[in-house]
């Protein structure tokens, strides 16, 4: 079965409100969808989870040729041959100023967003050649894993305290554990943002706190402590970008919370990294982002010899297979908030089903899911 064609479909959503995170803003709803199409007619469809999108279209086009022929089952090869062009000669090929990051150039994000994208539908078509869902490709017994309602943003124009009616709305929805972002506002602010929270969903409701890379050890060490009192099940990405790992195993240290992370890192040997020396005990690696399903599998396995459960970040339609199939697998992101996530709306004809706190893959070959190809037409990006 061999690589006949490589296809993009870059999509995007105007919000209709600014939705805050603790430093930047979430404007659009965005993601690309990458098909492989193989000369015994499989077709398998991936989803990246990257920006910026031209960019990483770009970057999928080129990789076209350098696939096309190869063995559509062979993700292992195929994964080796594109990630190669991360450490060789080989990434001269970009263009002229990008190839290895030496004087500020290079495209390793985006080279492996186009990775992610290109295995996923390697992926896919491994699943639908062998008439299996991923999840029992993988070994699982059951499609069915734990779900998480996530949200809880600092909308534009919108009172701070809002959040604690949208969070009640998922305990209402059936939801079981629930995450708002934090490190936005004052720290006294969020405080009463997260008390406000726990009183609205309840005692028995799991709390997780995002901080986006919002804070420094001293202050995330300031607000866990103030945080702590509320019962925080977990705390999410708490540290600025330029020092994430090992003062994350400070504060780690600091704190009978549970330390959350991963979804920034962009390989095995990062999340290695992050495990080891930052202290996490829930690993967010994001296959949709980085390295697709060949390179999630290698951070949970070795998530498993560290004791460490797995809760990737985003697209629960695709994650959702490796968490129902991994020991240490705890369960996925979904997005329930419409004016959040119109993709997860919108874009798909055929979804998982999602009730009372868990999400429900069923038995169709590959990853099951299907695109609304209308939507998809009328969003198009380029």
């Amino acid at each position: 079965m061999k690589i006949t064609d490589v296809i993009t479909y870059p999509v995007s959503y105007e919000l209709d409100t600014e939705f805050w995170m603790s430093r930047e803003p979430y404007r659009t709803a965005s993601a690309i969808i990458v098909q492989v199409r193989t000369d015994d007619g499989v077709v398998g469809t991936g989803i990246i989870n990257g920006r910026p999108m031209t960019e990483i279209v770009n970057i999928v086009t080129m990789l076209r040729d350098v696939i096309m022929g190869m063995d559509a089952l062979a993700h292992e090869a195929v994964w080796q041959k594109i990630f190669a062009i991360t450490y060789t000669r080989a990434g001269a090929a970009l263009d002229r100023d990008a190839g290895q990051p030496h004087f500020g150039a290079g495209k390793r994000p985006q080279i492996l967003a186009a990775l992610a994208g290109i295995d996923l539908a390697l992926w896919d078509i491994k699943g639908k050649a062998l008439k299996l869902p991923i999840w029992r490709l993988l070994g699982a017994t059951s499609g069915t894993t734990y779900a998480y309602a996530s949200g809880g943003y600092y909308e534009a124009g919108e009172p701070i305290l809002k959040v604690a009616q949208e969070m009640a709305s998922y305990v209402d929805m059936g939801y079981t554990a629930v995450k708002m972002k934090c490190a936005g506002v004052s720290l006294a602010d969020d405080v009463k943002r997260v008390s406000e929270v726990r009183a609205a969903i309840g005692p028995e409701t799991k709390l997780m706190l995002d901080a986006n890379l919002g804070y420094s050890l001293d202050e995330a060490t300031d607000a866990l402590r103030a945080y702590e009192k509320f019962n925080i099940f977990w705390f999410e990405e708490p540290l600025y970008w330029y020092d994430s790992i090992r003062a994350l195993g400070e504060l780690a240290r600091r704190t009978h919370v549970a330390i959350a992370g991963g979804e920034s890192q962009l390989t095995a040997w990062e999340a290695r990294d992050l495990v080891d020396l930052g202290g996490v005990n829930f690993m967010q690696f994001d296959a949709t982002r980085a390295g697709g399903i060949t390179e999630l599998l290698r951070v949970a396995h070795y998530c498993h010899l560290r004791h460490v459960r797995i809760t990737p970040h985003h697209d629960p339609e695709i994650h959702a297979h490796v968490v129902a199939a991994m020991v240490n697998g705890f369960g996925v992101e979904t997005f329930p908030y419409k004016a959040r996530d119109p993709l997860w709306d919108r874009l798909y004809s055929k979804k998982p089903i999602i009730k009372d706190s868990y999400l429900h893959l069923d038995s169709e070959p590959g990853f099951g899911f299907e695109l609304d190809w209308q939507e998809v037409e009328n969003h198009k990006l380029i």
